[in-house]
């Protein structure tokens, strides 16, 4: 990217209703692409794509200075947005009227807390290599020592393709600089942990091909947090769905919703309404099926009697702002407010971030579901000597007395249908909370909206 300042033609691009990026000049899909995106694919610079929905959704021109960044530099840009209905799908046109580059030196501090949380979430690590895969930058969800001087190494000297015959075809992606997609890797010394890889290729600035951005989700016994220990033929089968089926699942979901997402866009042509209708449903038919993978992937990690978690020094009212965060597009889509602790507060308590986080997440989650539109969900901490105390109180149609110990129980759901809900989320919550020496419960009465509160251990 060469542009800095006011610039000479305004650089456009056009988003559909879904987000996706149907056009867009040179130095925009420069920044899209470095940001992860791909050629027809949603628009992947975060504050880009939060404009347009905006624009979208009150159905109006905006006009803003917005931040933007890669690896390399902050960009501050003046983007305009006009708002385009139609009888087919409304668009939103971007017109970026001033573009600003400014390197990275070493006083800068990026703060890239929020970018991890959703990888924290799911247990993902990070790695970053250059145009010849060797190791720039790596983090993974579980600290190895034997990886600490894994930098400048080649990717494939640390991890094994998996299965071997595989081993072509990813070098033959490196190669046409193809994104890699659910690739198994092993680790080649220590725990041999096996991992599921995405890759997305680098584009530096001048279009050249400039390495891979891959991330690792934990494909094993392991991801549940328990001691690695040698992949055994008896632990394989201990662990059928989430060594075996889950990742079995999750690669054809995956291509499933990619492609009734590419078809229900209209990327390829015109489609009549009905058709592309249908591809939405099958979209949101595949992600519910890929949640439900997931619920019962951790369905079997907790009911495993050595099944353990870290116990974390944590702040709940710094999680409960994250949770909100990773939630904020839900909720603004049914216009609900969540109304959060005073971000100066701490609450510090004990108990594993990624859990912690996740029981948060389905809490609020499930207030977003459960509540009208326009409602207000409140989450609120407390704490005595013993334990501290985070509530997430939403305005919904509230639980009968005699249902509220039935919610807890595994796939309750309370007769309700087409919601999206597996049934599993309360009850895997609960179980990692008492795994983490605290308790989650609920004070409710019909038509009164529902408190949940989740109590862990007070760390003074």
């Amino acid at each position: 990217m060469t542009a800095s300042g006011k610039l000479a033609e305004p650089v456009r691009g056009q988003v559909d209703a879904d987000g996706m990026l149907l056009s867009a000049d040179p130095l925009l899909m420069r920044l899209h692409l470095r940001s992860g995106g791909a050629e027809g694919g949603p628009l992947a610079v975060p504050e880009l794509a939060e404009i347009c929905r905006i624009s979208r959704r009150l159905r109006m021109n905006l006009s803003r200075a917005v931040q933007a960044s890669d690896d390399d530099c902050r960009i501050d840009m003046w983007v305009e947005t006009r708002f385009v209905a139609s009888d087919k799908e409304p668009q939103v046109s971007l017109a970026i009227i001033d573009w600003k580059e400014r390197l990275y030196d070493d006083s800068d501090k990026v703060d890239p807390a929020r970018e991890r949380d959703f990888d924290r979430l799911e247990g993902r690590g990070a790695i970053r290599t250059d145009a010849a895969l060797r190791i720039i930058s790596l983090q993974m969800p579980v600290e190895s020592g034997h990886l600490s001087d894994a930098i400048g190494q080649s990717l494939l000297e640390i991890y094994d393709v998996f299965p071997p015959s595989a081993h072509s075809r990813l070098l033959e992606a490196v190669a046409e600089r193809q994104p890699i997609r659910n690739q198994r890797m092993r680790e080649k010394s220590g725990s041999q942990r096996l991992f599921l890889f995405q890759g997305q290729p680098l584009i530096d600035k001048v279009g050249i091909f400039a390495g891979y951005r891959f991330t690792a989700v934990p494909d094993g016994p392991e991801a549940s947090g328990q001691d690695a220990k040698p992949m055994t033929g008896k632990l394989i089968s201990d662990n059928l769905f989430g060594f075996q089926l889950g990742p079995a699942l999750r690669q054809p979901l995956g291509k499933i919703i990619a492609n009734a997402e590419t078809i229900s866009s209209k990327l390829q042509g015109p489609l009549r309404g009905d058709y592309a209708s249908y591809a939405k449903d099958i979209a949101s038919a595949g992600r519910h099926l890929l949640d439900l993978v997931n619920d019962l992937s951790d369905l079997e990690a907790i009911e495993r009697p050595e099944f353990t978690v870290a116990a974390d020094d944590i702040d709940l009212v710094d999680l409960a702002h994250r949770a909100a965060g990773l939630l904020a597009v839900k909720a603004s889509d049914h216009q609900i407010r969540i109304d959060l602790p005073d971000e100066g507060g701490k609450l510090p308590a004990r108990g594993e971030f990624r859990r912690s986080l996740q029981i948060l997440v389905n809490l609020i989650g499930n207030a977003i579901r459960y509540s009208p539109d326009g409602s207000v969900i409140k989450v609120r901490v407390a704490a005595d000597e013993e334990f501290a105390r985070i509530s997430v109180t939403d305005q919904g149609d509230g639980i009968a007395a005699e249902d509220q110990a039935r919610i807890f129980e595994k796939f309750e759901r309370l007769g309700r249908s087409g919601d999206g809900g597996s049934g599993l989320g309360l009850f895997i919550s609960r179980r990692l909370a008492h795994a983490m020496g605290g308790s989650l419960i609920v004070e409710s009465a019909a038509g009164k909206g529902s408190t949940f509160i989740l109590s862990l251990p007070y760390r003074e």
